[in-house]
């Protein structure tokens, strides 16, 4: 089965993007650490091992820019969050190889995140890094993961101050619904709380329940990948 794992907000300074988030929302967060292009990472728990990462460019560690760092900034050169893609979690690693497939990629494992503790994560995920722009994000499609060990979600991962997420209660995506709901299968499409609406194609906006019960939605506009 195919579950909603993450959705990725992109903002052009971290700390202001995160302060926002939180303080529209509510919603408790940690700091998920720095992947190794120079993208900084931070965690809003959203439950059902569900979770938001917001991320903003840094720079490498060496100081020197690359391409992929120059793109996401060019995505947010006008100030302006953006939602940059959401993604699925696979339950088998034969899921997602039909996943890979059908659509012409790959199952890859790639280096994820550093921690603040150091700790390097992996992901598992299709149709692959080289597809996934093309394939799924640009027509509002997600991707997907596969996580081996649950234990280890960020969902998981302990917050500081404010409300944590409980479930995610509707999830607006710009897209062709036909078109969706045959990249995700019915079942998938069926057992989500989607809304297909109109505009450009990606996420608009995230409704979540939270622990305490309230009920808070984050919007904002898709980036135009």
């Amino acid at each position: 089965m195919f579950h909603l794992d993450h959705l990725c907000l992109g903002v052009r300074g971290l700390d202001d993007g995160v302060r926002r988030v939180h303080e529209e929302t509510g919603l408790a967060y940690y700091d998920g650490g720095v992947f190794a292009a120079g993208i900084a990472n931070t965690v809003f728990p959203l439950g059902q091992d569900v979770y938001l990462e917001v991320e903003a460019a840094t720079g490498s560690a060496d100081g020197e820019r690359n391409a992929a760092v120059e793109w996401f900034e060019g995505l947010l050169a006008d100030g302006a969050d953006r939602w940059m893609f959401w993604s699925l979690r696979a339950d088998t690693l034969e899921e997602m190889h039909a996943v890979a497939v059908r659509l012409g990629g790959e199952v890859a494992r790639l280096p994820g995140r550093v921690q603040p503790d150091g700790t390097q994560r992996v992901i598992t995920t299709a149709p692959g890094p080289g597809s996934a722009l093309d394939t799924c994000w640009r027509r509002g499609l997600p991707n997907w993961f596969y996580r081996e060990d649950p234990a280890t979600n960020p969902d998981r991962g302990a917050v500081g101050r404010g409300d944590r997420g409980a479930a995610v209660t509707r999830l607006e995506i710009g897209a062709d619904a036909d078109e969706l709901r045959d990249h995700i299968g019915a079942d998938t499409f069926d057992g989500l709380p989607l809304a297909v609406v109109p505009g450009p194609p990606g996420v608009h906006a995230l409704t979540v329940c939270t622990a305490s019960g309230r009920e808070v939605t984050l919007r904002r506009d898709p980036a135009d990948l």
